[in-house]
């Protein structure tokens, strides 16, 4: 019989071993790995008592070993259909309700075997060899996944297969555990939604019994499987933010990117606000060790030989309790340079630096414009410029965001409306830019502007020395003798 060990089943799924990465519910499903269960996963199955054995018929048998052998087995039906020749009136095109075509497509499947549910072990009894058995199950979402077949009486010998369904009986094996005796088979990966099947195979068996189930954890990400070197998601040539979580403490994400150019290449990761940015622990590969980035930290490579991948991996910082689903944001792509930057204020009467150091006066309105590239003037779209405006300081700062898109050029540029205001400064002053001289009584306030980048911080106008540029808000001008 089996280990105790080895009735701990989890919700919390491994890391998966796949020969490619796939993108989630736009591809084929990928070939799951064949794996032992390294360490104990968080929590067991629940029991789901003794099953019938769903005994495979020959007409399926011959449809699984097509399957397996690459070759689906068409219908003479469908085929006849494809064949067909049909003549059809052309009338008004009418758009079908989608709503309805989806629930028709599900209403209308219907599996192959009998259907059990997920995260539940099953049991099944009076085995002989040669018995072929299969089940059903569906995976609503997106999901790691992990099929145990487990427990095989002494002298059994079972190997476990998985398919997946297309939903029009059309079935592709993605994966095979077959190990020696009744040693436990294991199946393990990232799956889409969809509808798959449990087929087993006796190679020995005498009035043997065994068990078997499939824990299922929804709670990931759009990247996975990327959680190994081989399959990190690999981001495009741009200045990337991605939006992530580690299902369980054993779950490692990695993420590539490739300097096309020789640009220079930053990162980093920071938490969706929650304050949970301790969770995890980031990574950057240097070509021989992994090296922590510390939190509330960029790093950058200013420049790179064309073509150089840059590698990074997100963990669980292992004195922190996870939550699965905490998010972080992840940046990782071209390094942002600011090549220019404009913040106007409207027309108002400028209040002397002799006076009173305000390098931008606005009364109304700002009008503000930027323009992003990475290192080799190539321009960065897509990014998030932030205008932050602090229009009256008081005993602690109080910063408005404003944020544009950069277009195809790199460019982005808004305009705030600051409304009215009564001041805290009175000051009057000569002024002659009209021509003639008059003397200005002007009420305003002290505030200030920054420039950064939503995507990566540390960059743009404003920083740990100088922290901002000054702005007086005019309240109100008039003429006085």
């Amino acid at each position: 019989m089996k280990s105790k060990k080895a009735l701990m089943l989890g919700a919390a799924m491994m890391a998966s071993c796949f020969v490619s990465a796939f993108a989630l519910a736009e591809q084929t499903p990928p070939k799951l790995s064949a794996q032992t269960v390294k360490q104990a996963v968080d929590k067991a199955l629940k029991q789901g008592g003794t099953v019938e054995k769903a005994i495979v018929s020959d007409a399926f048998k011959q449809k699984l070993d097509a399957a397996k052998a690459g070759k689906p087995k068409v219908s003479a039906a469908k085929a006849a259909a494809n064949n067909a020749v049909v003549d059809a009136k052309v009338g008004q095109l009418v758009k079908p309700d989608q709503a309805k075509l989806k629930e028709a497509a599900v209403a209308a499947f219907t599996p192959l075997f009998p259907t059990l549910d997920i995260n539940t072990l099953y049991t099944v009894t009076g085995v002989e060899t040669g018995a072929q058995i299969a089940y059903h199950f569906n995976l609503p979402k997106n999901a790691r996944i992990q099929v145990q077949l487990l427990n095989q009486s002494v002298g059994t010998d079972m190997s476990l297969t998985l398919f997946h369904d297309d939903g029009q009986g059309n079935l592709t094996p993605l994966g095979t555990s077959d190990n020696a005796g009744n040693a436990d088979e294991y199946l393990n990966g990232v799956l889409p939604a969809g509808d798959y099947y449990w087929f087993m195979v006796a190679n020995a068996a005498s009035n043997s019994q065994f068990s078997f189930g499939v824990a299922v954890d929804s709670n990931i990400d759009a990247y996975e499987p990327n959680d190994t070197e081989q399959t990190a998601f690999a981001l495009p040539d741009a200045l990337n933010q991605v939006t992530g979580n580690l299902d369980s403490v054993n779950d490692v994400d990695y993420f590539s990117f490739t300097s096309l150019r020789g640009q220079g290449v930053g990162m980093f990761l920071g938490d969706d606000g929650a304050g949970t940015r301790n969770q995890w622990i980031f990574e950057r590969f240097d070509g021989n060790n992994w090296v922590v980035i510390q939190p509330d930290s960029t790093s950058t490579y200013p420049n790179l030989t064309p073509g150089y991948t840059v590698k990074v991996r997100v963990r669980a910082n292992p004195a922190v309790a996870l939550n699965p689903q905490a998010q972080y944001q992840l940046t990782l792509g071209s390094a942002p340079r600011l090549n220019q930057h404009n913040v106007n204020g409207d027309n108002v009467v400028r209040i002397p630096s002799s006076i009173f150091q305000l390098a931008t006066q606005a009364a109304r309105n700002l009008s503000w414009s930027t323009q992003w590239s990475d290192s080799t003037g190539e321009p960065l779209r897509g990014v998030t410029p932030v205008l932050r405006v602090d229009k009256h300081f008081g005993a602690t700062y109080n910063w408005v965001n404003y944020e544009a898109k950069t277009g195809i050029t790199g460019a982005a540029s808004g305009n705030v409306a600051l409304g009215t205001c009564s001041g805290d400064y009175k000051v009057r002053y000569p002024d002659s830019s009209s021509g003639q001289t008059y003397n200005w009584e002007t009420w305003f306030n002290e505030g200030g502007w920054r420039i950064e980048l939503k995507e990566f911080p540390g960059v743009g106008v404003g920083g740990n020395i100088t922290q901002y540029v000054s702005l007086g808000h005019i309240c109100s001008q008039t003429i006085v003798r």
